[in-house]
């Protein structure tokens, strides 16, 4: 945590109009002291101080789903049938060693700060993600996944689940949190989501799950039918349609009770959305990765309608895409006549709400000091509607978390960014070998 004073043309509160000619004033304890006209901030002898010049000030940016585990497979698992990259994914995964996982989520932690997130959403079953974001200084939440869809299999999975949240949870701190996620309906058992549900209850434990993605999901869930319900044959475990969405059917495994934040949910109909609500559920919305992968829209109107948290995600970059969530809030709310601040609101102070981070996402006395700038057109004056239709993670010329630059001017303070550039190359190389092994 560091104390600093940054001064720029706008500055962006979010739950408040803009501030032109601004500063910001964060305190030695990374939180933000002061915030307002430049005349009015503060100026204590001591804090170091910059004027950032034509730029846009605003919150740290959240993405409120990624998997930075994957950030090496970025590209290479393209143009399938969403089950079947669902699976090829997993074998690539599992065919990359442990130093390559670890770079991986390293550097897309590092690709986060320099596109202005300062708080991560990020689901995985290695403990890389985890581990990567503590040792960077990143916020956000790491949810453990487990997976078991056989019935037999609970036990071990949740002894498995077990080890895991124990290397993980002394990594606990003031910025990260600890979480864990029943994968997905055609990956864990109703049995195994009830316990899972019922360990996060009890010990306040955040929870994610991958809940309502695709219509070969609802086929599984409700049919018995499609290329998950076949794949589970294949392996020997019986499927029965139950007649009900994968939204119904998780609520009555359990999930009702965990106040989850719900990935996707792009098949969910009204009662769904509804059922959500009253489970004081949040969801994150991946605008792009349903796109590519062929999945539904999420329908983001009727999820605010039913007064749904709604925050914005990239998912992981094995499908193609990068690290903009300005672009994906774009994308989320393309057709819709919404105002820019709310626009903006979906990857700040919407999505750290959806992931239960609180003091992120607005600038205000007593928030923590995370902070992106936006390097802006001369004489903006509209900085809102300027982001919420032309801005990009490109445009990004700094990012601080609690006060500390993470990224600034096209480098990273404190990071041997060579080396750690060096072994994401490597594990993107390995990540090539075996795609190529499976063609």
């Amino acid at each position: 945590m560091s104390a600093l004073r940054l001064r720029a043309r706008w500055v962006l509160p979010i739950l408040a109009p803009p501030i032109a000619d601004a500063a910001v004033l964060v305190g030695a304890d990374g939180r933000i002291a002061a915030v307002g006209p430049d005349a009015a901030v503060p100026r204590p002898a001591g804090v170091p101080s910059e004027d950032l010049g034509e730029a846009a000030l605003h919150p740290g940016i959240v993405n409120t789903h990624t998997h930075l585990e994957l950030s090496a497979l970025r590209g290479l698992v393209r143009a399938r049938p969403f089950a079947s990259w669902v699976r090829t994914v997993r074998v690539m995964k599992e065919g990359l060693a442990a130093p390559d996982v670890q770079a991986a989520a390293r550097w897309g932690v590092l690709e986060h700060f320099a596109a202005g997130v300062t708080c991560i959403g990020d689901t995985g079953s290695t403990g890389a993600p985890a581990r990567a974001m503590a040792v960077l200084g990143a916020r956000g939440v790491a949810y453990q996944e487990v997976f078991g869809p056989a019935p037999e299999r609970l036990g071990q999975s949740l002894a498995e689940l077990e080890t895991a949240l124990a290397a993980l949870l002394p990594l606990r701190s003031e910025l990260l949190a600890i979480g864990v996620s029943p994968h997905a309906p055609y990956t864990v058992s109703g049995a195994l989501l009830e316990s899972v549900c019922a360990l996060a209850s009890t010990r306040s434990l955040p929870l994610a799950m991958h809940l309502a993605e695709s219509a070969d999901e609802h086929a599984l869930v409700a049919q018995a039918a499609g290329p998950f319900a076949e794949a589970l044959r294949a392996r020997g475990i019986a499927v029965e349609p139950r007649g009900r969405s994968p939204v119904a059917w998780a609520l009555e495994h359990g999930l009702a009770r965990a106040r989850p934040l719900c990935i996707h949910v792009a098949t969910a109909d009204d009662a769904d959305l509804g059922a959500l609500a009253d489970a004081h559920a949040t969801i994150a919305h991946c605008p792009w990765s349903n796109a590519v992968l062929g999945n539904p829209r999420a329908r983001l109107k009727a999820m605010r309608a039913h007064r749904l948290t709604v925050g914005v995600g990239t998912d992981s970059v094995a499908a193609g895409g990068g690290i903009d969530l300005l672009a994906e809030a774009r994308l989320a709310t393309g057709g819709m006549e919404i105002p820019p601040r709310e626009q903006l609101r979906l990857i700040t102070w919407d999505a750290a709400a959806a992931l239960g981070v609180r003091d992120a996402g607005a600038l205000s006395a007593g928030a923590w000091g995370d902070l992106a700038a936006v390097a802006l057109p001369a004489r903006t004056s509209d900085p809102e509607a300027w982001l919420a239709v032309h801005g990009a993670a490109v445009d990004v010329i700094g990012t601080w978390i609690a006060g500390r630059a993470v990224y600034r001017a096209g480098a990273w303070p404190g990071v041997d960014v060579a080396t750690a550039r060096e072994a994401y190359e490597a594990a993107c190389a390995q990540a090539a070998n075996v795609r190529s092994s499976l063609s």
